[in-house]
């Protein structure tokens, strides 16, 4: 189960470096590293990781945390998909926007990842 954590850290750390380079990517890389996270906590407390909407019955946090960045989680999720296959660029705003979500995420749910 530490290897999700493990992978998210990693996830987490590529998107941070690319910001400058390539802000797709930041996107993408902020996608795995929230499903990541995610799948850390539940994998903690459930012994399975479901999908993100799972994460509101360990904690009710989780649907104000989507309610507040479904456009963002949006656009990583359709980030995911596109930088991988189909080569679309991602302003340096978008990128910026994501990893803001990605530090809000860690701080409402820190407990769940130590």
């Amino acid at each position: 189960m530490e290897f999700l954590r493990e992978n998210a850290e990693f996830f987490e750390g590529k998107a941070r470096e690319a910001i400058k380079e390539k802000p797709r990517f930041v996107l993408f890389f902020v996608e795995q590293a929230i499903q990541l996270y995610i799948k850390y906590i539940l994998a903690k407390v459930l012994e399975d990781y479901p999908l993100f909407h799972e994460l509101s019955k360990i904690d009710e946090r989780a649907k104000k945390f989507y309610e507040d960045y479904a456009d963002v989680l949006d656009l990583v999720e359709e980030a995911y998909i596109t930088a991988r296959y189909l080569g679309k660029e991602y302003s340096e705003k978008s990128a910026k926007r994501a990893l803001e979500m990605l530090d809000s995420f860690k701080e409402v749910f820190k407990e769940w990842l130590v």
